[in-house]
């Protein structure tokens, strides 16, 4: 099989002719239909991840279909995505149903082969803890394929009151930022207010019928955006220190403010006002990784709105994945689907 293999920093390779992996006992073996690129492949790509060990195959996002099973619980033929971080099922966080903060947690593309290959074995816990969640026909590959990324915004939104909300503004609109504004909008939101640089990802924000404000007049126009009190939740989708350190002060008192995007360690220290935190009694919080609750939410996100998430897809064949991972570095795609 073909497969795309991470061997070092500025060291990926697709390699040809290896094994199909096989089936553990009460495990799965997978046909990939379609794989995504996420911002970590090509973070890992150019700077590492300590999280890696080498060969490893990366990837994590992905749409494939039950090649061969040795669990009751699915059946060859059924259409499956995941929730890629398998937690240990023993520590607080996984009896608490919070597996994405698993205490030792293991995760397809780094401690286990990832999918990014046309097939992809997966052991038995990753069906016992529930991380298989099956996914409909009717979704076309390249959309199912971004499941899991989708299922992190949902993790991030359900941290807030979002369904009474009428005023949102969200800064950064790579692939993240473009989820949150579909996610957003399908909780019934009025006013939408997107901030990014002229070029390919802001036209994808207009053409999905989403406002697109340049992020220097964000900072000049705010208050008018938003009815003159500020917004009820500021999604932060850019990993930029500056614009972590600022972003607090788009919110109206008691709102939310979501730090969804993380910055690298060198940078990870941001300066923030503890009397704008107090005085305006404004809720900070971050979000990290999903559970197999929120992919199934995503799945049926997915269903109910493919179009507009195909929009903001680009779709490759795997051997164009230095291609993928250009794009996405240069901005020019959002999000890249690859297809063995």
């Amino acid at each position: 099989m073909k497969r795309i293999v991470w061997h070092g920093i500025k060291d990926v390779r697709l390699e040809t002719g290896a094994e199909i992996p096989k089936c553990e006992e009460g495990g799965v073996l997978i046909k990939t239909e379609a794989f995504s690129v996420c911002g970590t492949d090509v973070k890992a790509y150019n700077a590492g991840n300590t999280r890696l060990t080498h060969p490893q195959t990366v990837g994590h996002e992905f749409v494939g279909r039950i090649e061969e099973s040795k669990t009751p619980v699915f059946s060859k033929g059924e259409r499956v995505v995941m929730a890629p971080t398998i937690g240990c099922g023993e520590c607080h966080y996984c009896k608490t149903g919070k597996r994405n903060l698993c205490a030792k947690p293991r995760s397809i593309g780094f401690q286990i082969p990832g999918a990014m290959a046309e097939y992809l074995s997966l052991p038995a816990d990753a069906v016992t803890g529930g991380h298989l969640i099956k996914c409909s026909d009717d979704i076309p590959a390249a959309v199912a394929a971004i499941a899991e990324p989708l299922s992190c915004v949902i993790n991030g939104l359900s941290r807030a009151p979002v369904n009474t909300m009428q005023d949102v503004v969200i800064i950064g609109m790579g692939a993240i930022g473009l989820l949150h504004a579909i996610a957003i909008r399908n909780f019934g939101v009025t006013n939408i207010i997107t901030s990014e640089f002229p070029g390919r990802k802001a036209d994808i924000a207009q053409d999905l019928g989403f406002t697109v404000v340049f992020p220097e007049e964000l900072t000049k126009t705010w208050k008018d955006l938003s009815g003159g009190l500020g917004f009820e939740l500021v999604v932060i989708a850019a990993p930029d220190q500056q614009v972590q350190e600022t972003a607090p002060m788009y919110a109206r008192k008691g709102g939310y403010v979501s730090y969804f995007a993380s910055l690298p360690p060198e940078h990870e220290k941001i300066n923030l006002s503890s009397r704008m935190i107090h005085y305006n009694e404004l809720v900070l919080y971050g979000t990290s990784d999903s559970t197999p609750k929120h992919v199934e939410e995503a799945v049926k996100l997915l269903s109910e709105r493919k179009d507009d998430f195909s929009k903001m897809i680009t779709v490759l064949p795997m051997e164009q994945w230095l291609e993928a991972y250009q794009g996405v570095m240069d901005m020019k795609y959002a999000k890249v689907v690859l297809t063995p």
